[in-house]
């Protein structure tokens, strides 16, 4: 099914309409949607003038800031596939992501241009220099005018139950319905505008652009979160919604300015459960928030519980979105649905849900349309949903989703660690840190255990916080590690 290219639409609909505001610490930016529109045919030229064709993957190594939303948008024109690389990452876990989605050209900025000259020769010649520089003045026009919803747009990395990321293909249909679904259920606003100031390359952020332009609705995009910036941006730009997660929203009511979240009309929540106490300072502030639960395979939100919900449903993540279904099965009989209030492996199906993941012939994370999202929770009686964990073994750190299993394969490689187990353990401002418990007949100081993981090329947010030797790792007969009792143990110190 084909549909007019969105932000052509809404460059002949609402052309003097504002579509970005970009704001930095000493500078700010307006763009309308004509102006967003005009810039991407300008892009689209270059673009294809390099040789960019339908179904390349291209690789947007890029930090927050206008040109990346044109350059999504440009990609689109071209039926390019976006393959979204997180700047945060290191020079060996982007070359693994490079050469795993077979991605055949990598745009950079000024501020990744340094990273991206150190992913090695072969990486150096896919590479399109500099994004800033400034394309063609006419535009020629090329480039597609429509969309084919089936087509995949881009492609995201998710952390997996093997310690290496998953690659999600995320098709336009997914983000139209996941758009239309949010826009049913917070509803639409003539001045909505949605504060940005998380990554675009996670899918959250990406999700807001994507509901902008499908909404008609400005955004106010940040180079990054900071809280002083966060809440003037609110004041001054008039910002109507935001996106966080538990950590960033504590940040923000510790600030002296926190007032201004009192503006907002909607606060979404996701990325990591909230704590019951990060709840009641909410309701005692009046802040509109809306706990959500979602993930990648998703498009972003699956279900979201509205302000005026929480006293009732306290701890729920909501309903399901519209067009969303949700089911809860035996974690033994994956077939076996369970009854109300019963915890088991949380399903979801729906438009904006993945196919599968990239590469894998046998996708078995999702059958007969329904993803297997390995969390665990349950449904009250009116169909709420209530989180219990999040991949039981994933840890979720300031809405950075962590796999141990990729830490441990880097710690056992460590002359004086025997055995290890990470985990995550439960924290007011992260929401979980990073712990290793390590068999070892060396006194390992963190700093040593730090330094190690920064040799191997381990993302810096990757890195423990604390450490503990122990004599001995508790494990099942079999000697699978009882990652939850190790947990308790640490959580009762």
């Amino acid at each position: 099914m084909k549909f007019s290219n969105w932000l052509s639409q809404r460059a002949v609909q609402k052309k003097d309409a504002i579509a970005i505001i970009y704001k930095s610490l000493s500078h700010r930016e307006i763009w309308t949607y004509s102006q967003l529109e005009n810039e991407v045919d300008r892009w689209v030229e270059r673009l294809l003038g390099l040789g960019i064709k339908s179904g390349d993957r291209v690789g947007l190594l890029l930090a927050n800031r206008p040109q990346y939303i044109i350059l999504v948008h440009a990609l689109v024109r071209c039926e390019a596939v976006a393959v979204f690389l997180n700047i945060r990452l290191t020079t060996e876990e982007l070359r693994w992501q490079i050469e795993d989605s077979q991605t055949k050209y990598l745009i950079c900025d000024e501020f990744t241009q340094l990273t991206a000259n150190s992913l090695g020769s072969r990486i150096e010649d896919l590479i399109i220099e500099n994004c800033s520089i400034t394309p063609a003045r006419s535009p020629l026009g090329g480039g597609s005018s429509s969309i084919n919803l089936d087509n995949i747009q881009g492609i995201f990395y998710t952390s997996g139950t093997t310690g290496k990321p998953k690659a999600v293909p995320l098709t336009y249909n997914n983000h139209f319905h996941s758009a239309i679904a949010s826009a049913l259920h917070l509803g639409i606003e003539p001045d909505d505008n949605w504060l940005l100031c998380m990554p675009m390359f996670h899918v959250g952020g990406l999700a807001i652009a994507w509901r902008s332009v499908i909404n008609g609705t400005a955004i106010t995009l940040l180079p990054k979160f900071d809280e002083q910036e966060v809440l003037e941006a609110i004041a001054v730009e008039k910002a109507t919604l935001i996106s966080l997660v538990p950590t960033t929203l504590n940040r923000l009511l510790q600030h002296p300015n926190w007032q201004n979240l009192q503006k907002l009309r909607a606060i979404l929540l996701g990325g990591a459960p909230a704590s019951p106490e990060l709840i009641d300072r909410c309701l005692q502030l009046n802040l509109p928030i809306m706990p959500t639960y979602g993930m990648t395979e998703t498009a972003s939100q699956i279900t979201t519980l509205l302000p005026h919900e929480i006293p009732l449903k306290q701890g729920s993540s909501g309903l399901p979105l519209f067009g969303n279904r949700l089911r809860i099965v035996d974690l033994h009989d994956t077939e076996q649905e369970l009854p109300t209030g019963a915890i088991g492996q949380i399903l979801v199906q729906g438009a904006s849900v993945m196919g599968g993941y990239l590469k894998q012939l046998e996708n078995k994370a999702v059958k007969d349309r329904w993803l297997y999202t390995g969390d665990l929770g349950y449904l009250d009686r009116d169909g709420y949903l209530y989180v219990v964990s999040r991949r039981s073994d994933l840890i979720i750190s300031g809405g950075e989703n962590i796999y141990p299993t990729e830490i441990e394969a880097i710690l056992l490689a460590h002359p004086a660690i025997a055995e290890v187990c990470v985990v995550g353990l439960g924290d007011r401002e992260w929401g979980e840190i990073i712990v290793a418990v390590i068999v070892s007949n060396t006194e390992l100081s963190l700093v040593e255990i730090r330094d190690f993981c920064e040799q191997k090329s381990l993302a810096r947010y990757k890195f423990p916080k604390s450490i503990y030797i122990w004599e001995s790792l508790p494990k099942t007969a079999s000697g699978k590690l009882l990652r939850q009792e190790i947990r308790d143990r640490l959580e009762t110190k």
